[in-house]
């Protein structure tokens, strides 16, 4: 019981009787964010469904929410983005080795409920930190908020997790497989799907070597559509590299779920593989410099062969 009045005394917890001492030795995670506006706007954006997968590592945390095996969205908190963060990776039991060390610590989380804790301290001209604590393995993210000022308000939340769930492995670590790579400016690429028929069902993403070098068209009811081409010399883009000529559909609804975070975006990388799978990695900054990234992966829509080449 003196440790845990240590760790009161010290600010780590808030109530003595939160952290049993048989409970101490089992806290793994710990992590401090002076002003978490930002993240609160990221988790909000992601939260197309309620319930994740957050991973755990030494570089920081990854957010995982993914919808009917078509779109999924990995939200990064970089370590940078902490002033404090501190994480005790656990060896498996077959070996001592380094090498047997886990790359992250994973666990259920619903967004939902941790993004409504959140919101009670986003609002108004204060200050507020967050605290958060994850004490091993099946225990709760207990989340502690803090406002900095007179009227100094602290609020502690205990948000039950879960064991993880089984999600889509995609990547673009097989370069051959990549047939382009865009860079855009975030808000010039927000602005240009806004400008999009809401309306319409289905998006084409048309990428050549030859000009105009990026298409979008939108296909809605009624036979309406909407057509922007993009030359790889507009200002709009940082870089353009194709490969390969590509035509692929996707959902209009899964950009709309994309765009949440978009609006946030000061840059966003395309990419795009042989299979048609949609990369959209968005480059968020954070209020301290620091950045928050999160990639969608988009997957295409069953489309007959002469719509998937051009």
């Amino acid at each position: 019981m003196q440790r845990t009045k240590r760790l009161f005394s010290k600010g780590i917890i808030l109530n003595p009787k939160m952290v049993t001492q048989s409970q101490f030795s089992q806290i793994q995670f710990q992590a401090v964010l002076n002003n978490f506006s930002m993240l609160y706007n990221v988790m909000k954006a992601v939260n197309f469904v309620d319930n994740s997968i957050v991973q755990l590592s030494n570089d920081g945390i990854k957010v995982i929410v993914e919808d009917a095996k078509s779109i999924q969205a990995s939200a990064y908190i970089t370590r940078a983005c902490f002033s404090e963060f501190k994480l005790a990776m656990a060896k498996q039991p077959s070996s001592d080795t380094a090498a047997d060390t886990q790359p992250f610590i994973a666990f259920g989380l619903n967004l939902k409920v941790f993004t409504d804790c959140l919101s009670m301290f986003t609002g108004g001209d204060y200050n507020s930190s967050l605290k958060m604590i994850q004490k091993g393995t099946g225990a709760p993210l207990i989340v502690i908020l803090e406002q900095h000022g007179e009227d100094s308000l602290i609020t502690e939340c205990s948000v039950r997790t879960m064991d993880p769930f089984d999600c889509m492995e995609l990547d673009f670590e097989d370069e051959q497989q990549i047939v382009s790579k865009i860079n855009v400016k975030g808000a010039e690429f927000f602005h240009l799907l806004s400008e999009m028929d809401r309306n319409c069902d289905e998006m084409e993403v048309a990428i050549s070597l030859d000009a105009p070098h990026l298409v979008f068209h939108s296909f809605g009811e009624l036979h309406s559509e909407t057509s922007v081409e993009i030359s790889n010399t507009s200002d709009m883009l940082i870089t353009f590299s194709c490969n390969d000529a590509s035509r692929n559909r996707y959902k209009f609804n899964h950009f709309r779920l994309a765009m949440r975070t978009l609006a946030l975006a000061s840059k966003v990388a395309l990419r795009t593989n042989s299979e048609g799978l949609l990369g959209l990695q968005v480059m968020i900054e954070n209020n301290d410099s620091s950045h928050i990234f999160v990639e969608y992966f988009i997957l295409p829509l069953m489309a007959d062969e002469d719509q998937t080449t051009m």
